[in-house]
């Protein structure tokens, strides 16, 4: 069962630029890294370089702060963090103004028991795009899960052995 903004709101630490929506949480960008490299996947972990995520960083535009990102593969943190109960699954999409863009924004899974104070995942842009500091550019939403498994037994803050989630 999906479940409304209401259901989920005890389960995102919200940022006062967050919004509710109907069956999620609007999620605030607040850093945004350039991922320049490949990955290793092994079958009993995945190593990333470090090194190959770079920091975006703002530039003034009418006033505002904004990225100016060209095509290229992004990790994104928000300003928002997630606690994700043990009987509930949660997903991380791109809002549609973005989608209508080429942009897209799409996280694995978050499995019941996962927490991290700030909640990170990947953007593809196809094409050249403009996002101001803060903006919402995702939206979080939660499954209902009838019969739970093993819970997640990961550190919330680690990224398959990258740290990423964390205010700078």
């Amino acid at each position: 069962m999906l479940l409304n903004s209401t259901q989920i709101a005890k389960y995102v630490t919200e940022s006062e630029f967050s919004k509710r929506a109907q069956i999620g949480i609007d999620l605030s960008v607040c850093k945004i890294e350039l991922i320049d490299i490949g990955s290793v996947v092994y079958k009993d972990k995945t190593i990333i370089d470090p090194l190959g995520y770079h920091q975006m960083y703002t530039k003034p535009l009418d006033g505002k702060e904004c990225w100016m990102l060209g095509s290229g593969t992004y990790s994104v943190t928000f300003n928002e963090g997630i606690n994700v109960p043990n009987d509930c699954a949660a997903k991380i999409t791109h809002r549609s103004s973005l989608f209508r863009t080429g942009t897209i924004i799409e996280s694995p899974w978050w499995d019941p028991g996962f927490y991290c104070e700030q909640m990170n995942t990947t953007m593809v842009v196809k094409n050249h795009i403009i996002i101001e500091k803060n903006a919402r550019i995702a939206q979080i939403a939660f499954w209902r899960i009838e019969e739970v498994g093993e819970q997640y037994g990961g550190e919330g803050s680690q990224f398959q052995g990258l740290s990423t989630s964390y205010k700078s």
